[in-house]
Order: C-alpha cells, then structure tokens, then sequence
C-alpha cells in the first residue's frame, strides 16, 4: 500500500479531523480551478491538506493565513511514520478551520530540503 493510502485510513481514524470540517477552494475570478489543478500538478490530497490544517504550524502573510508542517511538528502526531512524504507541505488559507478557504497548496522547498534527526 502506497503512502498516500496509508495517510487516507490515517485520517479516516483520526479523530482531529473533525475540527478541520469542509475544505472549500476558494474561486478567484482569473483561475476558477486554481487549486485542484496545484493539487494535481504538485501531487497533494485533500488529506494531506487536512494533516497540515490540523497540525501544521501556523504562520500569517499578507493577510494570509499558512499551516507549515515540518519534522518537529510530526514527530508527536500519529502521522510521524510519513515525514519524508509531508515535511514542507503549506496550505494558504484564506481563513483557517473550521471549513477553511484554500487559495494554494504547496511544497516549501527550504523546509522540505532540511531534515531533523
């Protein structure tokens, strides 16, 4: 069973993701589809994004809000067997959970690069 498998039954049973309620992708007028198709292009699930809402750090730019996972973070979660898969995931958000407004997913590369050990 591939990564993203074993994530998806790992958010099934977890019982944070109760918190995070309905992702809703946010539809700017220029690019209707903007997140799905980020998602399909830099291979991130909706669960994924859920991890990252749910545990991620959680920073503010540009009146934006953004959840950071990193190994740190992981490392105390039930998620810690998938670090190398996570680590670097950002969500930007328009608001944060509950049903939270995602503009953008993506893959920090400076954090993504530095692993803890």
């Amino acid at each position: 069973m591939d990564a993203n498998r074993k994530i998806s039954k790992l958010v099934e049973t977890d019982s944070n993701t109760q918190k995070v309620g309905s992702i809703i992708a946010v539809q700017r007028s220029k690019d209707l589809n903007h997140l799905e198709r980020r998602q399909q292009q830099r291979a991130i699930t909706n669960d994924m994004m859920k991890v990252a809402l749910i545990y991620g750090e959680k920073g503010f730019s540009r009146g934006a809000v953004i959840f950071t996972l990193n190994d740190r973070i992981l490392q105390w979660t039930p998620y810690y067997k998938f670090i190398d898969v996570l680590r670097g995931l950002r969500v930007v958000c328009l608001s944060g959970p509950p049903n939270p407004k995602i503009l953008t997913a993506y893959w920090h590369e400076e954090t993504r690069r530095r692993a803890r050990k």
